[in-house]
């Protein structure tokens, strides 16, 4: 279980990031635009957030590949877009209806990954 640690703070790290990134963007057309990066909105500390968790991201999957192979691990990093999605729920302005069609797509994301990693496991 040790050697997964790093792949699993790399997709919380990720799923964090694509989070804190779509709150930077939410009522805001213009990116870096100078009065938007100096008017001190709470969405500039959203941004640089998400990129921090984005390097965080980096950093903890190169670690990741100091302990597992990369045909083993980043099949793993596919669980970061269930999150997201799931998580993504929580977002004012991402409230939407739940659609069989998504749910069939997870279920899929899920089955395509368990395979993987049962294969390799042997």
């Amino acid at each position: 279980m040790k050697k997964y640690q790093w792949v699993i703070a790399s997709i919380v790290f990720v799923t964090l990031a694509q989070l804190l990134l779509r709150l930077a963007m939410q009522g805001n057309s213009t990116l870096f635009s100078f009065i938007w990066l100096t008017s001190g909105a709470v969405e500039i500390y959203y941004l640089l957030l998400g990129l921090i968790s984005y390097v965080l991201s980096l950093f903890s999957w190169v670690q990741a590949l100091r302990h597992l192979s990369l045909s083993h691990a980043y099949p793993l990093l596919s669980i970061s877009y269930i999150l997201v999605w799931a998580s993504s729920f929580l977002l004012p302005s991402e409230q939407q209806l739940l659609s069989w069609q998504a749910v069939l797509g997870l279920g899929f994301i899920v089955s395509g990954v368990c395979l993987i990693v049962s294969v390799r496991s042997k």
